[in-house]
C-alpha cells in the first residue's frame, strides 16, 4: 500500500501527460485534414457552386468548412485564414492578411497558399509546462487550382 501510495500519483500524472498529448496530435492531424478538404473544393472549383448555393462568402464558407471537420470548442471565433494568391513570378499579388482583404476562390490555374491557425483549449499538465491558456495550431496548403 505505501508503495503505490508513492507511486499512484507519478503513474497517474503519466498517463494524463500521454494522453494530453495524444490529443493534442490528433487535434493537429485533424486541423491539416480539415484545410486540406477545404482546399480540395478550392482547387478543384467546386467551391463556385456550392458558394452560390448557399449564398455565403468566401470566408463564412471557408471557416465553416473547417470548423465543421475540426472538434475544437470555439473554432469559429479563434480560428484565422490567410489565403494569398501568387502571379507566374510567385509574388503574392493577393493577401487575405491585408487590412481590407477579401478571401477569394481563386480562378483556374493559380498558385494559392491557406494557412489557418486556430487556437486550443489547455488541460492540466500543458497549461502548467507551457504557462498559457490556449495552444495555437497552425496548418497550411500550397496549391495549384487546376484548370475548370
Amino acid at each position: 500500500a505505501i508503495e503505490f501510495a508513492i507511486l499512484a500519483p507519478v503513474f497517474f500524472a503519466l498517463l494524463t501527460a500521454i494522453f494530453e498529448i495524444c490529443m493534442f496530435v490528433y487535434t493537429n492531424t485533424a486541423a491539416q485534414r480539415a484545410v486540406e478538404d477545404a482546399v480540395y473544393h478550392m482547387r478543384t472549383g467546386n467551391v463556385y457552386a456550392e458558394l452560390l448555393a448557399s449564398e455565403e462568402s468566401a470566408e463564412q464558407w471557408l471557416r465553416r468548412e473547417i470548423c465543421e471537420s475540426l472538434s475544437v470548442s470555439g473554432c469559429l471565433s479563434t480560428l484565422t485564414i490567410q489565403v494569398e494568391k501568387f502571379d507566374t513570378n510567385y509574388d503574392v499579388f493577393a493577401d487575405s492578411s491585408q487590412p481590407g482583404g477579401v478571401i477569394d476562390a481563386g480562378a483556374s490555374g493559380i498558385l494559392m497558399r491557406v494557412e489557418t491557425t486556430v487556437e486550443v483549449p489547455n488541460l492540466v499538465f500543458t497549461d502548467a509546462i507551457f504557462g498559457t491558456d490556449n495552444l495555437t495550431i497552425t496548418s497550411g496548403l500550397t496549391f495549384m487550382t487546376e484548370p475548370y
